[in-house]
């Protein structure tokens, strides 16, 4: 895995909350201690209780650095993606590595702090086609919440079958290279759709509406 301190000249707190991040998707949660992490990131132990207080607010940090990292305005959320800003997307691949690796990780504990991570990767989605859905940039949708846990849930499922997916991608682990493969099927799939006409949607929606009600 890439060392995300590599990505340049990084303040004390962004370097403790990314060897937090490491370690979390090396070790888990509970094994990761905060020793190891001030020793990662070269500083000391009291200083990372200095800048997050205890491990569980560390992790809280890492948190919501991950998900922006998947969900944020890195590439302007609120208007349709550039030529340039997907060149940039794809020319930086490999500083995801860290992020997958902590979502695989994270994403299977069972533990209330896997819940959380969801839900903010889910609020994120949201937040994401809110501002997508009032630019105009994508269709109106019936149910946004609906929609964007559908786009969480398919997101995440290569993070969470990352074994399964690296070994039908031939990477041998999940790598932002690896999951470039599927960049052109994706948007094929959410820029044209699947079918040819929309029969089977409104079929549906028929179907739906025409259901007895409770």
């Amino acid at each position: 895995m890439r060392s995300i301190n590599d990505r340049g000249d990084l303040t004390t707190k962004a370097r403790i909350r990314n060897a937090a991040i490491e370690l979390f998707a090396e070790k888990g949660f509970e094994r990761a201690s905060l020793r190891a992490i001030a020793e990662r990131a070269e500083v000391s132990a009291g200083l990372v209780v200095h800048h997050f207080g205890d491990k569980n607010g560390l992790k809280k940090a890492c948190d919501e650095y991950v998900v922006a990292e998947f969900t944020d305005d890195r590439h302007s959320v609120g208007t349709a993606p550039t030529l340039e800003s997907i060149q940039a997307m794809l020319g930086d691949l490999d500083s995801y590595d860290p992020a997958l690796d902590y979502l695989a990780r994270m994403l299977t504990d069972d533990s209330p702090s896997s819940d959380d991570l969801f839900d903010r990767m889910l609020q994120g989605t949201l937040e994401m086609l809110e501002a997508q859905q009032a630019a105009g940039v994508i269709h109106p949708v019936s149910d946004l919440q609906g929609m964007a846990l559908l786009l969480t849930a398919m997101g995440l499922a290569p993070v969470v079958m990352h074994r399964q997916v690296a070994r039908v991608l031939g990477t041998g682990t999940l790598t932002g290279q690896g999951l470039a493969r599927l960049t052109m099927p994706t948007m094929e799939l959410f820029s044209r759709g699947l079918y040819r006409d929309q029969g089977i949607l409104d079929a549906t929606r028929e179907a739906l509406d025409n259901q007895p009600k409770e």
